[in-house]
């Protein structure tokens, strides 16, 4: 039975870039095309309101790309976002998962401290989404590979 042979880590499209009202980027959002993820390199410090903005930002993009998988890479970054759980959870959600979302990689500083809010919001979105947390890019794009291969991979005739 033939085997489809997919390239992994071709070029990245740059799809969008958030910036806040002082002209900082917040996030830059990717899209590798081949793995269908959706690269979300955020910035400085974050409040739920940002949290917020960024991701109604995404999901024009989730309506175009229809990507399997999140690398939501939160390194350098600060704040806290709890407050943001009931959107996330009540409007980002179904509108990512209806787009064809599956798979979140997060992933954060090994020596951040995560607050209780931001703890919640991961345990939230990991009841929605298959989720898990990652200290290091490599090991989180191993697991979205892991996870979305399968879904790309269409059966033989």
């Amino acid at each position: 039975m033939p085997r489809t042979t997919l390239l992994f880590h071709q070029k990245a499209e740059l799809v969008h870039t958030i910036i806040d009202t002082f002209g900082i980027v917040v996030a830059e959002l990717n899209f590798f095309p081949n793995e269908r993820v959706l690269y979300v390199r955020w910035h400085g410090h974050l409040t739920s309101e940002e949290v917020i903005r960024v991701a109604e930002a995404t999901l024009p993009w989730h309506q175009q790309l229809h990507p399997l998988g999140i690398l939501n890479d939160k390194r350098s970054t600060s704040g806290d976002w709890g407050e943001a759980m009931h959107w996330l959870e009540y409007e980002w959600v179904p509108v990512a998962k209806k787009n064809g979302l599956r798979v979140f990689a997060y992933v954060l500083d090994a020596d951040m401290q995560v607050s209780l809010g931001n703890a919640q919001v991961l345990d939230q979105l990991q009841q929605e989404l298959d989720l898990r947390v990652f200290y290091s890019v490599p090991a989180a794009w191993r697991w979205l590979r892991q996870r979305t291969m399968p879904l790309l991979v269409a059966p033989a005739a």
